[in-house]
């Protein structure tokens, strides 16, 4: 049996390893660390996060492309996930970059005469020596811009019974009131009820003093627009595939 000194001793000893072999250890995943994030590496960026493009037109984005520690090499750009009828084309698809340094390309979005699709998710991917990188951007194609006064009366209805468009064209609505009666315009996407996806325009009640209000076609087919308050009050948008 240890005397009381020696069991203190015995104690102390055990603490002194305790703690050595803590250090160690946290050395060792401080080393790892370490290593681990000192490998090459690179990131991929765009200088906008999402874009709205016109039919028919083109835009021009810089992707930027930077590298970590010894990362370098060629590097390879390719997209994925394009509206309808978009392309896109890099000035450089194949770049080198430099240990520690950084590269660009520009990136060209075209949309052609029939383009369409809204909330679109384009992905740009970089690879490079096993190297795998991404970045997003949201494309909104939008078409034609189309301007309709439209009254409104609980008697005689919309003074305008169809409405023609086509995926991704702008509606730009001048609403009055026929009656002075409080009327809103929505558009049903599928059981008459308006619902927080459909297109809803503020109140109006005035005969003289127009409300704007304007929407960008989301879907392809045919749709009933009522009034809110009176869903007597019917009317049809054609939405056809530009």
């Amino acid at each position: 049996m240890l005397t009381g000194q020696a069991a203190l001793n015995s104690k102390g000893r055990k603490k002194l390893v305790a703690v050595i072999v803590g250090v160690i250890l946290i050395a060792g995943i401080g080393t790892y660390v370490f290593i681990f994030s000192s490998g090459p590496d690179l990131t991929i960026s765009l200088n906008k996060a999402s874009l709205q493009i016109q039919r028919g037109t083109l835009q021009t984005l810089q992707v930027s492309i930077v590298t970590r520690n010894t990362a370098s090499g060629q590097v390879s750009l390719s997209t994925s996930g394009l509206p309808t009828n978009v392309t896109a084309g890099f000035s450089n698809p194949d770049p080198q970059i430099q240990a520690g340094g950084t590269t660009e390309s520009n990136l060209t979005i075209t949309a052609g005469v029939h383009a369409y699709g809204q909330n679109s998710t384009l992905t740009i991917t970089a690879y490079s020596n096993g190297l795998t990188r991404q970045t997003t951007l949201l494309i909104a194609v939008v078409g034609n811009t189309y301007s309709y006064d439209l009254s409104g009366s609980y008697a005689s209805g919309w003074s305008i019974a169809t409405i023609n468009a086509a995926e991704g064209d702008i509606i730009v609505l001048h609403l009055t009131s026929s009656d002075s009666l409080t009327h809103a315009f929505f558009v049903d996407y599928g059981n008459a009820v308006s619902e927080p996806n459909e297109p809803l325009s503020p109140n109006f009640n005035s005969p003289t003093t127009a409300v704007t209000f304007s929407f960008i076609i989301t879907q392809v087919g045919t749709f009933i627009y009522y009034c809110k308050y009176h869903p007597n009050m019917t009317g049809t948008l054609q939405s056809a595939t530009p």
